[in-house]
């Protein structure tokens, strides 16, 4: 395949998720208001998966686009904290593309801790001290952990999919 080709199949498949990411985050009922501000979701269950079957460069992009695009829709105003904590999100969990499934739990860990403490380090001096260890509890428990879980559910089905191995062969090689 072309390297045009395979960049239009990236773009493709990062659209498609950003997509879902934004669903997951956005949708009223999975999206919880945060006494602390902000809102908790399930977005980083399509950014896991997303980075974890198809690599960092596209893991990036979902965390680039999706959240944010939530973030412009439910009116939050610090989306240029959630390009930076869910775009390294997406590109580390990334990094555990095609590996076992211990590499790829840390992965997940890694990038998940990462993105909740970028969102405290602005907390601290958005809020203080107190509301941003809240968050920080909030986001590594009610977000990350439960993310976690539900991508750790869904990512060995999906690797089964005939469709998702040619797509894994081809941007990943």
């Amino acid at each position: 395949m072309s390297k045009e080709s395979r960049s239009s199949l990236v773009i493709a498949v990062s659209a498609v998720f950003a997509a879902l990411t934004a669903v997951l985050t956005y949708l009223p009922g999975l999206a919880l208001p945060s006494p602390t501000g902000g809102y908790t979701n399930v977005g980083d269950t399509i950014i896991f998966i997303a980075g974890l079957l198809f690599g960092s460069k596209v893991g990036l992009i979902v965390g680039l686009v999706g959240p944010v695009i939530a973030d412009f829709l439910v009116g939050y105003p610090r989306w240029y904290v959630t390009l930076v904590a869910h775009g390294l999100e997406g590109f580390i969990v990334g990094m555990g593309a095609r590996k076992s499934f211990k590499v790829q739990l840390m992965m997940m860990v890694i990038g998940g801790l990462v993105m909740s403490f970028t969102y405290f380090v602005v907390n601290v001096y958005v809020k203080g001290l107190a509301p941003a260890v809240a968050s920080l509890i909030r986001d590594v428990f009610g977000q990350t952990l439960v993310s976690i879980i539900l991508a750790s559910l869904l990512l060995k089905p999906l690797e089964k999919i005939a469709v998702v191995k040619r797509i894994q062969e081809v941007i990943l090689g």
